[in-house]
């Protein structure tokens, strides 16, 4: 399975490119124009809009735009969600559409216009009737769970492919990180009297930190750039690994 890790400034791409990431998924209300800069150096980008972004400066952005794209939608209306994405065909004919509420019953009105095999995954009433309307979709799609991390260690049926997520930054918003397999650590001023085991989980994990760079002093000492990659390193290169899937995720 292929995860896209969610990058919305230039900070959070570097470390992404540091890490030798190969997915990344941007948002056009908070990268705008640089989406194309902040592809660069990666081999799959998924662009969406964002919530509340200008839909006519999308469309018109995604005109030329080469990787894949979603579409500017409605979450809470599936008539209005099906004519935006009739709308965005007329500027980017590749666009993916955007199921939300029911899936079975927005895919029904999709259906007789779609030409791609591609779809997305949104917002349903509730994370278990996500889970359970995802059991009852047709198999002859590729599915895309936007913001489903969860999914990565479920059973996807064959049909879930890819999925994106922003946890992976919780090093810097929280000065926090899941541990692969491990306790999770918290990182500077917090994680001071938990040096022993933040000393543990890095050699562990040594072989991922020697990858990336990273120096299990840095991260003691709260440095910025190695709260930012923690997340990387600790939990998701050696999850990947162990679920079979780090070559479709990392370059290194």
């Amino acid at each position: 399975m292929k995860f896209f890790f969610n990058a919305n400034n230039k900070s959070q791409v570097s470390v992404l490119r540091r890490a030798g990431v190969k997915n990344i998924m941007l948002t056009y209300k908070y990268v705008g124009e640089r989406a194309k800069q902040y592809a660069n150096g990666f081999d799959d980008v998924i662009l969406g809009p964002g919530f509340d972004s200008d839909m006519k400066k999308y469309h018109e952005y995604i005109e030329d735009w080469n990787h894949d794209v979603l579409q500017y939608d409605d979450q809470d209306n599936i008539v209005n969600n099906y004519n935006n994405w009739k709308e965005g065909l007329e500027y980017n004919p590749k666009l993916i559409p955007i199921l939300h509420q029911n899936y079975a019953q927005s895919l029904s009105v999709f259906r007789p216009n779609l030409k791609g095999d591609r779809i997305a995954l949104g917002k349903a009433s509730s994370r278990s009737n996500e889970d359970s309307q995802l059991r009852q979709l047709p198999q002859n799609y590729s599915y895309h769970g936007l913001a489903k991390g969860r999914w990565m260690n479920r059973e996807r049926n064959h049909m879930v492919d890819s999925i994106d997520s922003t946890t992976w930054t919780s090093g810097m918003r929280g000065r926090k990180t899941d541990v692969w397999k491990g306790q999770s650590l918290l990182f500077g001023d917090k994680g001071r009297t938990n040096t022993s085991i933040i000393q543990l989980a890095c050699q562990k994990n040594l072989i991922y930190l020697s990858k990336i760079g990273l120096d299990p002093k840095e991260l003691i000492n709260g440095d910025k750039s190695a709260l930012m990659i923690a997340p990387l390193a600790l939990y998701y290169m050696p999850m990947f690994n162990d679920l079979g899937c780090y070559k479709e995720n990392f370059k290194i």
